[in-house]
């Protein structure tokens, strides 16, 4: 078990529980802090950024560095806002041992991913 920490975007703290070699992204959604049916495969080609979350400084380094494609998903989805260094897909980030205790944040659901 990988027990680590969420903030929703009422900025209220969560404990969220995933398991090694789980993606972040099953974890929060199975803590209903992300909608399954807004990100149904966990394949980054299928991917459109409804799962990018923001990982806490201190925890970054312990990741390992976005792959050029989810870089590419992350700048496409921007909107032409600046891309934040701590974004990060959570269909790309794998649940280990080491993360134990990181802090995410997952942002308001943007207006064009709100059917």
């Amino acid at each position: 078990l990988v027990k680590l920490f969420a903030i929703d975007p009422e900025g209220q703290k969560r404990e969220v529980v995933g398991l090694a070699g789980q993606t972040l992204l099953r974890a929060l959604t199975n803590s209903g802090l992300i909608d399954p049916d807004s990100h149904r495969l966990e394949e980054i080609d299928a991917c459109s950024a409804e799962c990018e979350v923001n990982i806490a400084q201190e925890w970054l380094e312990k990741l390992p560095p976005r792959t050029y494609d989810e870089e590419y998903v992350l700048v496409r989805n921007s909107r032409g806002r600046i891309l934040n260094k701590h974004s990060r897909l959570g269909c790309q980030v794998v649940l280990t041992p080491q993360l134990q205790g990181m802090v995410v944040a997952v942002p308001e659901a943007k207006p064009w991913d709100i059917p």
